[in-house]
């Protein structure tokens, strides 16, 4: 008995102003942290280590030639002449593509957001055409790169578990780049589940090696064989497949890949009166080209959590 008269003792009136009381609700705010928290991002990295030419002048399109080797000497007898040699080169030609995207928001909204619209819009709009860039990078050189190997040596269509990136697959990309007269600084571009292979191998598990986190940080997470191993969302996948991009460079430095920049990336902002919106345009302008095909090599390997 006397535990029950103790319970009641405890127990809240009817009228008790407690939480879920309809008052209660009234006056108690619903708080929301006013800091908006960023969004993943992809790692965006092939673009930075691109030859660049500027277009940035009159003009609908931008012509490169690039220089063939000539060919070896020859032995000549006393009695003959000097044969002579061509000499040959070829041209690569740049067409500008515009790019772009844009958000808009009504002038209410920005006068209502707990966040800053306008700086978080630029930061979007600035990504996305990041994103396309790498993107469409990657895609020109995995297409136009002259050699195109498989892990194992295996048919495309028959890639299973265990035909993971090896050191036996960087000293085969490395030997077809120089064997086309191509030489360092070498590097590869890798997915994500190919830097779980590459990880694994103990020559570059060691972060400290390579000094600060820095580097690391920027996609570079080792080197094995003498090719910097660079790794970045935009590796072209295919179900259970990827393909990394191994890339030399001429004996003066010259990438094999390059963009041409006819117009740099340009935030815009359009503001109507009459329907109260803001509008954030981006955009830009510039072309891609392999202008080293036999620099890039594609190793594709099974690559899949």
């Amino acid at each position: 008995m006397k535990s029950k008269v103790e319970f009641l003792k405890k127990a809240f009136d009817s009228d008790a102003f407690i939480t879920s009381d309809q008052y209660a609700v009234a006056v108690n705010p619903k708080l929301w942290d006013t800091e908006l928290k960023a969004y993943e991002e992809k790692n965006i990295v092939f673009t930075n280590h691109c030859e660049q030419y500027d277009f940035r002048k009159p003009g609908r399109d931008l012509t490169v030639t690039v220089d063939a080797a000539p060919s070896i000497a020859a032995s000549v007898a006393e009695t003959d002449a000097v044969s002579v040699q061509p000499i040959s080169n070829r041209q690569v030609t740049f067409t500008p593509v515009e790019y772009g995207t844009s958000i808009q928001t009504s002038k209410n909204e920005t006068e209502d957001a707990f966040f800053e619209v306008a700086s978080n819009a630029t930061k979007k709009l600035g990504y996305s055409l990041g994103l396309k860039k790498d993107a469409l990078g990657m895609a020109i050189a995995v297409t136009n790169a002259t050699s195109k190997l498989v892990v194992n040596n295996v048919d495309s269509s028959a890639i299973g578990t265990s035909d993971t990136l090896g050191i036996a697959d960087f000293t085969r990309a490395r030997g077809k780049i120089k064997s086309k007269f191509y030489r360092a600084p070498m590097k590869v571009f890798i997915g994500n589940a190919q830097e779980e292979q590459m990880l694994n191998i103990s020559q570059i598990q060691k972060a400290n090696e390579w000094g600060t986190r820095e580097a690391i940080d920027k996609g570079l997470i080792g080197n094995l064989v003498g090719v910097d191993i660079y790794v970045t969302d935009s590796v072209l996948t295919s179900g259970t497949t990827a393909k990394a991009l191994f890339m030399g460079s001429s004996l003066t430095g010259e990438s094999a890949v390059a963009y041409a920049v006819k117009r740099d990336p340009t935030i815009e902002t359009d503001y109507d009166p009459s329907f109260r919106q803001y509008k954030w345009i981006a955009t830009e302008r510039y072309n891609f080209q392999v202008i080293h095909p036999d620099a890039l090599v594609t190793v594709e390997s099974y690559a899949a959590y």
